[in-house]
């Protein structure tokens, strides 16, 4: 339990349905205090800059307000409010059964807690002042997708993941005890498992983040489909429209489309140099940087996927030759050091820990062009038919999407690996 829990043993109060009464004076806090933790990176700088020129920023909130979605925050457009889910705030202190008017008071009230708060969360913070951008500049197409639609997303996590990048190369700690399995929180679970879908091909990259939010979400439209849904309403008001004799209706539907349009064409044309001018120097750095820590850490699966299988498509995304050179040398290293730990310690491991270890240099190989190591081809092929059944059963038990498409993710590739045939349809 933190020790910053003392805060939060007080009284129960009963929830609200609308304002509470240190709301006015927890949002200012946070607001600046947020601020002045982003102003430390050139990510967060940019941002702020942006934002610096939109007249609603200077008005948006930050909210404590429980959520039973699995959002850890989101920005609210009609309220012009960012809202942290304080189910996730009371789950990162070890807390329960305390209403939001309780929250947002010791927040209002306690310094120490919320510096705490705001050094882990303020990578979703500035995920979220992301999207209020988005929303000020390109509120007809917002509105018309009913939410933040998919390309707002791809900008958001990049932005997300910069700033993490920035913070975590200037003190590694966290990104190391989360590696090494030494630490984890309700944040930086969520924040790094973002940070980890870093890949040298942007379009992987984005159908990674398409994948992950919407199997967190859902429902959420491509500017593309927004557009086609909107000439669709608008084709059927036209026709209304001259059968009523009320012309005006189409007329506003056309302009409100023409602006659709406009907006559709100015933040694809953003998105598109805002990644161009991020690849692949950012993202051969950031995988770099991880891979390293990886290997230092030894967490073998993750240094191979950043270091190996990035090695193998460094040449064709133009990465700078020394930047290259680096990452095909720490890729043949945790390859090499991958088989050594797997020869020492194949005997202690359990069935998932040992398959995951060996998918991952057998992936690492593949990739490469590299050979298997003779001498685990045997441990490769007993540890893929005991994986089946392993996976197999996890598969058939798990509710959850996410981890029921990971476990028959990994089903099938073992049942190829050992000439079997998946299961748990």
């Amino acid at each position: 339990m933190r020790p910053l829990l003392l805060c939060l043993a007080f009284l129960l109060l009963p929830q609200g349905a609308g304002a509470y009464k240190y709301d006015a004076r927890l949002s200012a806090k946070l607001k600046k205090e947020f601020e002045a933790v982003l102003r430390a990176t050139e990510t967060g700088r940019g941002l702020q800059a942006r934002l610096a020129k939109e007249p609603g920023y200077a008005s948006l909130r930050v909210l404590a307000r429980k959520d039973p979605s699995e959002s850890l925050a989101w920005f609210d457009f009609e309220a012009n409010a960012v809202y942290l889910n304080s189910r996730f705030i009371l789950k990162f202190f070890d807390a329960k059964k305390f209403g939001d008017a309780k929250v947002v008071e010791i927040l209002s009230g306690n310094k120490e807690v919320r510096t705490e708060l705001v050094k882990y969360s303020a990578p979703v913070y500035l995920h979220e002042l992301v999207h209020a951008a988005q929303c000020y500049l390109y509120p007809e197409y917002r509105q018309d997708a009913g939410g933040n639609p998919l390309e707002f997303e791809y900008e958001a996590y990049l932005t997300e993941h910069m700033y993490i990048h920035e913070t975590m190369k200037a003190s590694s700690e966290t990104l190391r005890g989360f590696i090494s399995g030494a630490y984890s929180d309700v944040y930086t679970s969520n924040i790094l498992g973002g940070y980890f879908m870093l890949s040298l091909d942007p379009e992987k990259y984005r159908e990674k983040i398409r994948r992950r939010y919407e199997e967190q979400v859902g429902g959420y439209l491509s500017m593309h489909k927004a557009a086609e849904k909107r000439q669709a309403g608008l084709a059927d008001s036209k026709i209304l429209a001259y059968a009523s004799g009320e012309v005006g209706s189409y007329a506003k539907d056309n302009k409100a489309l023409e602006r659709l349009k406009k907006q559709k064409e100015a933040y694809a044309a953003f998105l598109d140099e805002f990644y161009r001018a991020r690849w692949p120097g950012f993202s051969s750095e950031a995988l770099l940087f991880v891979g390293t820590i990886a290997l230092e850490e030894k967490n073998y699966p993750l240094a191979l996927d950043c270091l190996a299988v990035a090695d193998a498509n460094a040449a064709r995304h133009g990465v700078p030759e020394e930047t290259l050179v680096t990452l095909k040398t720490r890729g043949a290293l945790a390859i090499l050091e991958t088989a050594s730990f797997l020869r020492d310690n194949s005997a202690r491991m359990d069935i998932e820990t040992l398959s995951q270890h060996l998918k991952a240099l057998e992936k690492a190989c593949s990739a490469t062009a590299r050979p298997f190591p003779e001498d685990l081809l045997g441990m490769k092929e007993a540890a893929y038919r005991k994986a089946i059944p392993y996976y197999s059963g996890r598969y058939s038990g798990e509710k959850d999407p996410a981890r029921r498409e990971y476990y028959k993710e990994n089903l099938d590739y073992f049942a190829s690996g050992a000439g079997g045939v998946p299961g748990g349809e």
